[in-house]
């Protein structure tokens, strides 16, 4: 592939704070579930998208919104020293609301999320000229979806509830969130919301095989390296960034999807390989 263009990718979606429970035992009814560890790190749909794409060598903006409690701060500061453009971010007045997640040992997660973190509206004021947007959001202002209207690119993750229709040329999202639901059906809920510049749906389906559809044929993408972790947090999203930069670095859809499916999967191990050396270290302190 060649090297990533200069376009600058403006990412919308959350930043989220996510406090990680590592289960012993898997979740039951009526059960009492020791935790071996718990830790707090950035996390949300579009924190894990914007860093995989900033990792891949991209420049990124994060169009979010972050409050203006000190966890707030700290979250802005560490955003700008990883190299994001955080100028499209807004302060939200109070206090944080974290995101907790349940992981089991088998890598099974259970995210608890408050409505009132969920239901924070995305600010823009102007609409931004930007060629490339990554979009993970239900609800969208006018400004926003003029810069997509007229953006030569625009990703955007299937939403899983109420959304506003918003253009877009690639729709992704997962199997496990629509089990009942054949592609072709799924292609005409992501058609509705992306009009007629819809040109691929993509659906992974974790470790197994991806699906590509453009209305009328199915192509299916086999995963070159399946990986056991105990942490899948994010995947999806590491997912969508390996995409976008494969599709800008020249890749057509098949090739891209190909390609990120392999960053994704060593994106996991290495994160797997960190976090064991950091409990390692822990614990012989």
């Amino acid at each position: 592939m060649s090297t990533p263009t200069a376009d600058r990718i403006v990412v919308v979606g959350h930043v989220n704070h996510d406090r990680i429970w590592r289960l012993t035992e898997p979740l039951r009814a009526g059960g009492r579930i020791l935790w071996s560890s718990r830790n707090t790190r950035l996390g949300g749909g579009g924190y894990f998208t914007a860093r995989r794409l900033r990792d891949l060598g991209h420049s990124v903006a994060i169009l979010s919104n972050l409050m203006t409690d000190e966890h707030g701060d700290t979250a802005m500061a560490d955003l700008a020293g990883l190299g994001f453009d955080i100028s499209l971010i807004t302060r939200v007045p109070g206090g944080t609301d974290f995101a907790d997640i349940l992981l089991d040992p088998e890598g099974e997660r259970t995210i608890l999320s408050n409505e009132r973190r969920l239901s924070r509206a995305f600010v823009l004021d102007e609409a931004l000229s930007d060629g490339v947007f990554y979009v993970n959001a239900p609800l969208l202002p006018d400004t926003i979806l003029a810069s997509l209207a007229q953006a030569r690119l625009v990703v955007s993750q299937l939403p899983l509830r109420r959304a506003a229709p918003r253009p877009a040329d690639i729709m992704i999202g997962s199997k496990a969130d629509m089990p009942d639901r054949s592609i072709a059906d799924v292609w005409s809920l992501a058609a509705e919301l992306s009009g007629s510049r819809l040109r691929h749906l993509v659906m992974t389906d974790g470790p197994d095989a991806i699906s590509i559809y453009d209305g009328t044929r199915e192509i299916t993408v086999a995963i070159a390296q399946r990986v056991s972790v105990r942490d899948t947090i994010g995947a999806g999203d590491s997912f969508s960034g390996g995409l976008i930069h494969a599709l800008l670095s020249g890749a057509d859809i098949v090739e891209a999807a190909r390609i990120a499916a392999d960053l994704t999967a060593r994106w996991l191990v290495g994160r797997e390989q960190q976090t064991a050396q950091m409990t390692t270290e822990k614990s012989t302190l």
